[in-house]
């Protein structure tokens, strides 16, 4: 379950056909409930009881959720912690995940400048789609770059400025 309505869901299905020889199915949904990470989780929730009634289960739970100026945070990962659902945070926005795919810039942006450095790089296209072009193949380079800008990383932890708990995903995703 993403908050991103366009960014995230395209990245998750292009990492899925990237890693398309894992043993896992991947289904992203995209929440039409703005940004608020309480009602992503909620929303998440929602759906996971429906499959369950229907007889398809999920295996796993995952919303996908930015820091930006969020105050419902604290309180969206400590419903998903009790609901079993994981909360993978970006800090500052999820670009942060998409630029370590193309630099190792560790730095602290504000959104603008992300935002510049996501174009410089060409990593999307009108701002929020990702680029036909888009490194996915680069995820292992993000995926160390992650750990080196958050050592601890985990899912519902909000770590540093810049920081993302992406690689959690990206390993459930391998089947590990």
């Amino acid at each position: 379950m993403t908050e991103g309505q366009a960014t995230e869901p395209q990245y998750v299905e292009r990492l899925n056909q990237h890693l398309r020889d894992g043993p896992l199915t991947v289904s992203v949904r995209t929440v039409g409930v703005g940004k608020d990470p309480r009602l992503v989780v909620k929303k998440c929730v929602e759906e996971r009881d429906r499959a369950a009634k229907a007889g398809k289960s999920f295996d796993h739970c995952v919303c996908l959720v930015d820091v930006d100026q969020h105050t419902t945070l604290a309180e969206a990962i400590t419903t998903a912690a009790v609901e079993g659902i994981d909360v993978i945070v970006s800090r500052l926005k999820f670009e942060v995940w998409l630029l370590w795919h193309a630099s190792e810039s560790g730095a602290s942006n504000t959104s603008r400048q992300l935002d510049e450095l996501m174009s410089k790089h060409q990593l999307l296209t009108n701002s929020k789609h990702l680029s036909p072009h888009f490194p996915v193949a680069n995820v292992d380079a993000a995926t160390r770059r992650a750990f080196a800008a958050d050592a601890e990383l985990a899912p519902g932890r909000i770590g540093p400025d810049p920081s993302s708990a992406m690689p959690i995903l990206v390993e459930m995703m391998r089947g590990k």
